[in-house]
């Protein structure tokens, strides 16, 4: 029932009352108490009065608090009052709440309200000498925040009229591309068997009138419902972790974890690893707490993920993408019930055999050592394909991935996500440089390589490659790629495989340059709402930013 590593210290990042601060910890303590047997309750009632003790010795009053509301409440909805000794323990718990509320936890909060007004202070006056320095007058924060994004716009504008400027200056020498150019951007196969291949007829993603890109906004005509959204804290540069928590809390795996059931397989796992859950839990509760009027604070799962990957370590800019899959796989890993499973995993055969077949072999390899909520709803399985040229043998694997990164296919006509799934999946050509070597030939040889899908995960996250290096210099691609609220995936399939329509819930937005920006995200909400979300500042949105679009984040309908 209990998880005593996830005690829940609240931080205050943000001004508010003590009243909303204690009904914040107590929302926590109340959440999700499930019923259980009267000896199992009564033994966890004690491990959290031994836990509280502690806590109240560290000084750590907000942890003390939990575990007494947690033990009261554990009590009352089990009935066990009149149980051996839970009656004198549910006093000792009331009284200890009443004094905690009176002096400790009051002192406790104060400190830490003056240890902010300190950092907005310290903040002010540095901003303060700044602007001085600048020949600015200080702005109001909404103002300053108003100024701060059009200003990352007027320097994505101007980067990019240099990248211009230095590229036709440039001699850049250009290799033949590798990328073959057929009829039909992609090719749809269906492997039924290696003697007889059965080729299914190319299918194209519907034909959309352009304008039906461009006309459609996130809130037209959806009916009005009472709802609101939280916005989260930002701690310093940390825009790149609100804004995919934001995009998750949109998806059945923020849903996943407003229950107790993620506790069920974490208990052999490392301490820094289950607060990640924990603290990721938090998060997503407090993000559905929407009669609160104060934003949400990340401190505790911004210094756990600290822990679990140090590139997250301190306050600088970051990649949205990369901290998507990092905080995925750390997820995964802590909630992975095979974890520690050892198996010998034997060589798949990768030319005889159809297509199920193959697949099938490497899924069950997966899935050998890997079972998780990430595995249920994010994970799905590509084909990579090689034909040799010149014995034309296919040689195919199936790895699972969590998500699709697409480039950004170059035109004068208006580009759409589904002109970026066709690139991806196009044929690639290996020559001279990249010369596949062939088992059956026996040597290094010419191939055509393609990937396709071979199955749909109820999650799909499409990245748009927008970020470009070529040695030391790097740019951000800044074209629009359209999109709508639905997106077919068939087309991008090597498999038979039925319901492939899937609806946009969220997307997280990227303005400014390689060298710095700032990340909002744009999320529905269980009411059919869109908002708008920009850290702490939460609008309802209005039309989508496809010149900043960084990652869509669809679900599968059904």
């Amino acid at each position: 029932m209990e998880n005593l590593s996830g005690e829940p210290c609240i931080a205050v990042d943000y001004e508010c009352s003590f009243k909303d601060y204690v009904k914040t910890i107590s929302h926590h303590a109340e959440y999700d108490a499930q019923p259980g047997r009267p000896e199992f309750c009564s033994h966890a009632c004690r491990t959290l009065r031994d836990a509280a003790c502690r806590a109240e010795s560290d000084c750590r009053y907000d942890a003390a608090y939990f575990y007494y509301m947690r033990i009261i409440c554990i009590i009352e909805k089990n009935n066990l009052r009149n149980e051996k000794g839970m009656l004198s323990l549910l006093g000792e718990c009331v009284d200890s709440v009443e004094r905690l509320l009176k002096k400790e936890l009051r002192e406790f909060f104060d400190q830490k309200l003056h240890e902010l007004h300190k950092r907005k202070k310290e903040w002010i006056t540095d901003c303060s000498l700044k602007s001085v320095h600048d020949g600015n007058i200080l702005e109001h924060p909404e103002e300053e925040h108003r100024k701060r994004r059009q200003g990352l716009l007027d320097n994505e504008k101007t980067n990019l009229e240099n990248t211009k400027k230095t590229l036709s200056a440039s001699h850049i020498p250009v290799t033949t591309s590798k990328l073959s150019n057929p009829s039909c951007p992609y090719v749809n196969v269906c492997d039924n068997s290696q003697e007889k291949e059965i080729i299914v007829p190319p299918k194209r993603a519907s034909n959309v009138s352009p304008n039906a890109y461009v006309s459609w906004s996130y809130n037209c005509g959806t009916l009005r419902k009472s709802g609101r959204k939280r916005g989260i804290v930002n701690l310093g540069n940390t825009c790149y972790l609100n804004s995919v928590v934001q995009m998750l809390s949109s998806t059945p795996l923020g849903s996943y974890f407003l229950s107790d059931n993620y506790t069920k397989g974490i208990s052999d796992t490392q301490k820094t690893e289950c607060r990640l859950v924990n603290t990721f839990s938090f998060v997503m509760r407090e993000l559905f707490r929407v009669e609160c009027t104060f934003p949400v604070s990340p401190s505790l799962f911004k210094q756990t993920i600290d822990t679990v990957n140090s590139t997250f370590s301190g306050f600088f800019q970051q990649d949205a993408n990369e901290f998507l899959r990092i905080l995925l796989e750390g997820i995964h890993n802590n909630l992975n019930s095979k974890r520690g499973v050892k198996s010998e995993m034997s060589e798949i055969d990768n030319i005889n055999g159809s297509d199920v077949d193959i697949a099938g072999k490497y899924w069950a390899q997966y899935t050998k050592l890997n079972s998780s909520v990430i595995v249920d709803l994010c994970i799905f399985q590509e084909r990579s394909s090689i034909v040799c040229s010149i014995c034309k043998k296919k040689s195919r694997s199936f790895p699972p991935s969590l998500g699709i990164e697409v480039p950004i296919q170059f035109s004068k006509k208006q580009i759409s996500i589904e002109d970026c799934l066709g690139a991806y999946c196009r044929e690639e050509t290996l020559d001279s440089d990249s010369l596949y070597h062939c088992i059956s030939c026996k040597k290094n040889v010419k191939a055509t390589k393609q990937l396709l899908l071979y199955s749909l995960p109820k999650i799909l996250f499409i990245t748009i490659k927008r970020f470009r290096s070529y040695g030391d210099f790097s740019n951000k691609i800044s074209d629009p790629i359209v999109f709508q609220k639905h997106l077919d995936m068939a087309p991008f399939m090597c498999s038979n495989q039925k319901n492939t329509i899937y609806s946009l819930v969220s997307v997280v937005n990227h303005q400014g340059s390689t060298g710095g920006g700032h990340y909002t995200a744009d999320c529905i909400t269980s009411e059919g709402v869109w908002f708008s979300v920009s850290d702490e500042r939460v609008e309802e949105s209005k039309s989508p930013d496809y010149r900043h679009a960084y990652i869509l984040c669809y679900v599968r309908a059904g």
